[in-house]
């Protein structure tokens, strides 16, 4: 390592020695060193910039699989390595500049220390002559790092004896030598003991930080994708470390790392100018996403007293009983027909949490209901583990597995979870999502056998499972049933696929669109509304390209208007749920298109169950495979519209089959739970 260190010296020096030379001055030499390296740097820096775009890229596919590995550490590092080396990303390369600069600041500090080397330029043999001198007159035995500095220092503020005229030209030459830039001795190190001039340098060296972290926020790649959150802590931490660093390196060092942060302003304008980021980077999709979190955080910090008081007032309720947890208020509809069933049937208290600020629970005025808003981790997660009631519903699957736990003060709550979709649980839930609950509303059979196959495959708790049905299907058919309803002249046809990675829009909605456009059919193109909010500009080049005058698709982007699901004559979609709650109500088929299977469970197959999201895709509609779309969907929904009524007879059996308790299923999960709090 001696030798390493060594090299770098020597060659820094030398660099050191050129900029002198060229410059005469030591503080501008240093200057110029600093931009030299900065130059020889460029092409690093190009690299950085490719491999940076790779990575924004590449943040849509990697939050995927954090989504769909969540509870798999080891699935979730193997994919992401492969999908690191199909696009050629090294997520090391992004660090080397970093690292590069450990040994340029430990050799430029060694470079400073040594001035009679690398800026006067004497030569090994004279300095050391002159070390031997000095440390002889002072009585010295050992030299310090410092030696060099300390006989310039001898030379020019005190007499220096010397033996022997070979060294009268040097002396000159020392005695001429200003070590000092501007005032300030760059060899001494800033302190608050002493040269007081000298604290300029830590100063300018957070300031220095501080402006490049601004510019860095501005226009570097990486930076544009953080929150302001994260940039403000990056930006604080820089300035302060830099401030920090001033003060324990000699006040040349300091120097460097001032134009050090100054140069990187030019390089990074240089970098985008060769490279351009808006070339391969959607900044538009950023800016959304960085404003989207912002009035998150904004809209979190607005609530927070009152979130802060609804938790406090939560936990002076005594003998709670029933604690409903919502996590957004499009969870109601899921809780409502319950909730209706208990306020008619008991006087329960029903202490409902809900994570939404506006959620319409709280416009509720009956008595017993009992809203609270409380979102933040600060709070949530505390509520759940202090949680003191009889029971505790909710819609959401892996209690205990991540932020929310089960009650550390009471053993004896019993967690009864209820789906909110209709597919297939061994599919659907992550691994393991359902272990730490007591109780299941099934909604079929298949659910009973899919819950019971994974308790005997995991050998995990057995948990009571309650034949209840889907409260919120009997709420659809109750009102869609009140309604008259008839096949419409020219048939609608609804495209909602789902909210995921290759899904309709992503893989095939041209194939689709080329294959039903000029046809007799009204198309509606109704996207899930987080996918219009993630990439508006893919639906308005599809309103820009298929809605003209006389066209026959329309764009849905408004979701204020009234949902269409159920008025459509066929539903197209691919692996969303919402093709059970269309067809099972209005008893109509569904075009599923084979994209990639959306799936939270990759080991599903091992209890040994087709989930109903594959096995009734053939009989409640017709499949089509996303490369076929463009010749093939309208042929197979002219297939569907003219088997209308055998559609109608095979979707009402399925439908019986596969489903408890048709009409009652509110019914009976309000009565299990007054039982339940009953005894």
């Amino acid at each position: 390592m001696h030798y390493i260190s060594d090299g770098i010296i020597f060659v820094l020096g030398q660099i050191m020695l050129f900029c002198y030379n060229l410059v005469g001055n030591y503080g501008l030499s240093i200057i110029l060193f600093t931009l030299i390296t900065k130059v020889f740097l460029i092409p690093l820096n190009l690299l950085v910039q490719k491999n940076s775009i790779k990575m924004v890229n590449l943040m849509p596919e990697q939050n995927a699989l954090k989504i769909k590995y969540v509870d798999d550490k080891d699935k979730y590092t193997d994919e992401q390595i492969a999908l690191y080396k199909r696009h050629k990303y090294n997520p090391m390369l992004g660090v080397v500049p970093l690292l590069i600069q450990i040994p340029l600041i430990l050799g430029l500090v060694g470079v400073i220390y040594r001035p009679l080397s690398y800026a006067i330029g004497f030569s090994s043999d004279v300095v050391s002559d002159l070390t031997s001198v000095y440390m002889s007159n002072n009585g010295i035995t050992e030299a310090t790092s410092r030696i060099q500095i300390d006989i310039i220092n001898a030379v020019q503020n005190s007499p220096f004896n010397y033996n022997g005229t070979h060294l009268e030209e040097y002396l000159r030459e020392i005695s001429a030598f200003k070590i000092n830039f501007l005032g300030l001795d760059l060899s001494m190190i800033p302190s608050f003991k002493g040269n007081y001039e000298l604290l300029i340098i830590p100063v300018l060296s957070g300031l220095s930080a501080w402006f490049l972290c601004v510019m860095q926020n501005k226009i570097n790649v990486l930076q544009l994708t953080q929150g302001k959150g994260y940039k403000l802590a990056t930006t604080i931490f820089m300035v302060a470390f830099s401030s920090y660093f001033s003060f324990v390196v000699p006040a040349g060092v300091g120097l460097y790392w001032i134009f050090g942060n100054l140069f990187a302003v030019p390089v990074m304008l240089i970098v985008n100018a060769i490279i351009p980021p808006k070339k391969h980077v959607d900044y538009d999709y950023l800016v959304r996403m960085n404003e989207e979190k912002a009035k998150h955080d904004a809209k979190m910090k607005a609530n927070l007293h009152r979130e802060k008081a609804d938790y406090k007032k939560f936990f002076e309720v005594k003998d709670m009983q029933l604690m409903v947890y919502s996590e957004a208020n499009g969870f109601y509809k899921y809780f409502k027909g319950i909730i209706d069933y208990i306020c008619e049937n008991s006087d329960i208290d029903i202490h409902y949490v809900t994570s939404d600020p506006n959620d319409n629970i709280f416009k509720d005025e009956r008595k017993n209901i009992h809203p609270y808003y409380v979102a933040s981790d600060k709070y949530l997660i505390p509520l759940f583990m202090k949680l003191d009631t009889d029971i505790c519903l909710l819609t959401t699957p892996d209690i205990e597995k991540y932020q929310l736990k089960r009650s550390r003060v009471r053993k004896d709550v019993e967690y009864i979870y209820m789906n909110h979709a209709m597919g297939s649980v061994n599919l659907n839930l992550r691994k393991g999502a359902l272990n730490y609950f007591d109780t299941i509303f099934c909604i079929g059979p298949d659910y009973v056998e899919e819950i019971r196959a994974i308790e005997a495959l995991y050998g995990s708790p057995k948990k009571v499972l309650v034949e209840t049905g889907y409260p919120l299907l009997d709420e659809m058919l109750e009102k869609y049933n009140s309604e008259a309803h008839s096949n419409h002249e020219i048939p609608r046809i609804l495209v909602a696929p789902s909210w995921q990675p290759d899904n309709i829009f992503e893989t095939c909605i041209d194939g689709i669109l080329e294959s039903l456009k000029g046809t007799n059919y009204e198309i509606n193109l109704r996207p899930h509304p987080q996918h219009v909010r993630h990439a508006p500009e893919l639906f308005e080049g599809l309103k820009d390209k298929y809605e003209y005058e006389g066209s026959n698709i329309t764009v849905t982007t408004d979701f204020s208007a009234t949902n269409p699901v159920l008025e459509a004559d066929i539903l197209i979609t691919d692996w969303s749920d919402i093709a059970w709650e269309y067809a099972f109500t209005t008893k109509r088929p569904v075009l599923f298109i084979d994209t990639p299977m959306k799936m939270m469970n990759p080991d599903y197959e091992k209890i040994g169950i087709t989930p109903r999201n594959i096995k009734l895709r053939d009989v409640v509609g017709r499949r089509v495979k996303p490369e076929e779309t463009k010749d093939k969907v309208a042929t197979e929904i002219k297939y569907m519209l003219e088997h209308y009524s055998e559609y109608n007879d095979a979707i009402t059996k399925t439908h019986q089959d596969y489903t408890f308790n048709i009409g009652k299923s509110k019914i009976l999960c309000g009565k299990y739970i007054l039982k339940r709090l009953k005894n």
